[in-house]
């Protein structure tokens, strides 16, 4: 009831006119204790610590014993294997154990801008346009307009800061050439910070090719304190746990932005952190390579290599195009192992793979200072962790070494979410429902209160799986795509890739994860095929004449 609808005694005796204006000021009143309970309600909102970390495929030990992982083909033996993962993730298996963890997550594009543009803004390769990163996101029609996740939660009231890389590239300026303006500190954020990341001063290992662009590997010379990463990771731990932070001048990256951030009192605050490491150079501090000798990786042989070549016999042209049996990075390796002698290409195959797994490993420690500054913030009973990677990454299967494909093992992600304001979300039961990374923008909308922006056309709210690991999957197929043209439809049970050329791959995901078989012209997975290829057609809307050229493989 209003507080100037009253009951009395007996009438008020106002003189002529003064109602209106009594009537006013107690409404004046209302409307101020009304809006003072708003705000308090939305300082009750959850705060949230958004980590994202570079080309980290699915290599972790929570994740190790999911079909699939080329893991196991590297460590076949399982007690070897444990031990690997223990020496590799442990704090991502520490979080998960206590989290929910995703291991059938998925990015909608195996590249980093691509897959990081359409989680942030809510679209599609396909819906856009932006199948590469060579140009700013909003240089597109399509984009330019588009309210990103974090500029969306900053329009409701969120205080939104972040560090690192989580648009495709780290630095920004508010003030420049919007082209220049990657980490789009324009419009998303409240404050960024141009911090460096990832980990110089490499000396390179003698299988790594000394022409080999960025497919470049060794340990580095510096210690892991002085090394971006873990200084962008430190940075973030110390906002959580006092709620300012000031960088290491050995942090900053050029002269444009602030150096400190101080995290407000009255507004819930969304912090993105996103580490460089494990994306190439792959270059870390010596002791993370100490820790995976190459003697252990006793499945990668040439025994295993020849059945990898043996693998491509039944890919169709479009696919073959994607592999680096003529170049590529598994073929720069190969090449400059065999110029250092006979039979040398399996030592630097077992070289580079060491490379990967001491970035990973470098970039779980610097994981773990960040958790360490998550737990001892005082506001972590109310700030809900979302932990992603943008692609995955092959180790040698299809003979590729690197996310641009749309075979499994460069889209599976790493998807974590930590919730401590529920304990059904803290269980540590891995979800196996298909989920993708376009669903952590209507997520994190219902959690903070808000709406989507409005250009957003992907993803749906898995709430009800973090909720719940035996809940119902929210979605029957994802879809991922890798330069315009080239898509990949995934279910539960099945994965169907359809090139630019007319060529499809089918794989049976349930008892073949490696995709070692392609089924696309074998008679009885017919009905299959035309389900799957009438679907992803249909979701990509391509026009008439195209879907019966491709539908006709079967005819």
């Amino acid at each position: 009831m209003l507080p100037f609808h009253l009951t009395a005694k007996r009438p008020l005796q106002l003189p002529p006119g003064e109602f209106d204006s009594m009537v006013l000021v107690r409404l004046a009143a209302f409307l101020v204790v009304a809006m003072l309970g708003l705000r308090a309600s939305a300082d009750e909102r959850p705060n949230f610590l958004f980590i994202a970390i570079d080309d980290l495929n699915d290599f972790a030990g929570y994740a190790a014993e999911e079909p699939g992982n080329f893991l196991q083909v590297i460590y076949p033996d399982a007690s070897v294997r444990s031990d690997v993962c223990q020496r590799l993730t442990p704090n991502l298996d520490r979080l998960a154990r206590k989290s929910a963890p995703f291991v059938r997550a998925y990015c909608s594009s195996a590249l980093c801008g691509p897959s990081r543009t359409s989680l942030m803004t809510g679209l599609a390769p396909y819906q856009s346009g932006y199948y590469g990163h060579s140009k700013h996101f909003r240089t597109y029609d399509t984009l330019q307009d588009a309210v990103t996740l974090p500029q969306q939660l900053k329009n409701d009231g969120y205080f939104t800061t972040g560090l690192g890389k989580l648009f495709h590239k780290s630095t920004g300026n508010p003030n420049g050439p919007i082209e220049n303006d990657w980490a789009d500190a324009r419009h998303s954020w409240s404050v960024w910070l141009n911090h460096a990341t990832g980990c110089n001063g490499a000396r390179f290992s003698k299988y790594s090719p000394p022409n080999g662009g960025n497919m470049v590997f060794g340990p580095s010379r510096l210690t892991i304190e002085e090394t971006g990463d873990w200084m962008a990771a430190d940075f973030a731990a110390r906002l959580l746990e006092s709620g300012l932070a000031k960088m290491d001048p050995a942090g900053r990256r050029g002269k444009v932005g602030p150096a400190k951030v101080q995290l407000p009192n009255d507004q819930p605050f969304f912090l993105g952190c996103g580490l460089f490491r494990p994306h190439l150079p792959f270059v870390a501090p010596k002791k993370f390579f100490d820790r995976f000798p190459t003697d252990e990786m006793v499945g990668l042989n040439q025994q295993t290599l020849a059945s990898i070549v043996a693998d491509l016999d039944d890919l169709p042209p479009g696919s073959k195009r994607f592999t680096d049996t003529r170049n590529g990075k598994m073929r720069v390796v190969m090449n400059h192992a065999q110029s250092l002698g006979e039979g040398q290409e399996i030592q630097g195959w077992r070289s580079m793979v060491q490379s990967y797994l001491a970035c990973v490993s470098y970039a779980d420690t610097c994981l773990g200072r960040l958790i360490e500054g998550y737990e001892r913030s005082p506001r972590h009973d109310n700030t809900v962790l979302f932990l992603w990677s943008d692609h995955g990454y092959h180790m040698g299967s299809k003979y590729h070494i690197a996310k641009q494909a749309l075979w499994e093992e460069a889209n599976r992600v790493q998807f974590i979410v930590h919730d401590p304001r529920n304990p059904n979300a803290c269980d540590g039961r891995l979800r196996r429902q298909i989920v993708s990374l376009n669903d952590l923008y209507p997520t994190i909308c219902e959690m903070a209160g808000s709406r989507v922006g409005p250009q957003v056309q992907m993803g749906t709210s898995i709430t009800s799986l973090i909720d719940n690991a035996n809940a119902p999957s929210v979605h029957s197929h994802l879809v991922m795509t890798y330069q315009e043209g080239n898509h990949s439809i995934r279910t539960d049970t099945h994965k169907l890739n359809c090139y630019e050329d007319g060529s499809i791959e089918l794989y049976e995901m349930t008892n073949d994860p490696r995709q070692l078989q392609n089924i696309a012209t074998d008679s009885t997975a017919k009905a299959v095929h035309d389900k799957l290829l009438k679907k992803l057609l249909s979701t990509i809307d391509r026009d008439a004449g195209e879907k019966e050229s491709r539908s006709s493989i079967h005819d």
